[in-house]
């Protein structure tokens, strides 16, 4: 139980260290270029991309729910929650900045909730790949 504990830290490390652009998929590149800097398209794009890694988080997590039992299920389970109640609420706090900074607040926003929904699949998805 440790050994797959430590591995999931060393993972969430490792994807942590990558760049946002090292995780973009060539749509999400393409669209960003097409955007030209248009806040509501480019918030559109990230939108896109958040509809193509949500899939892949939600079989990743069902794989994994359904391969645990007992207390691993139970650990799988806090901590997928865990997760998603950061998620939602770094989320959202960043979304309500001031004013001041306007568009910004909202893009700061989506760019935390792509990446973070990415680096967790990727989490989840390399448990998925050890068994």
């Amino acid at each position: 139980m440790f050994r797959k504990s430590s591995f999931v830290l060393g993972v969430t490390f490792c994807i942590a260290a990558l760049p946002a652009s090292a995780l973009q998929t060539d749509a999400f590149s393409a669209c960003l270029d097409q955007a030209e800097g248009a806040a509501g398209a480019i918030l559109d794009c990230h939108k896109a991309e958040v509809a193509r890694w949500d899939p892949r988080l939600n079989a990743a997590y069902q794989t994994l729910l359904h391969r645990y039992n007992g207390e691993q299920r139970t650990q799988l389970q806090q901590a997928q929650r865990a997760w998603l109640k950061h998620h939602l609420s770094e989320t959202h706090r960043l979304a309500a900045q001031p004013e001041d900074i306007g568009d910004m607040a909202f893009m700061e926003s989506e760019d935390f909730e792509l990446n973070d929904l990415v680096q967790r699949t990727l989490v989840l998805e390399k448990l998925v790949k050890q068994k």
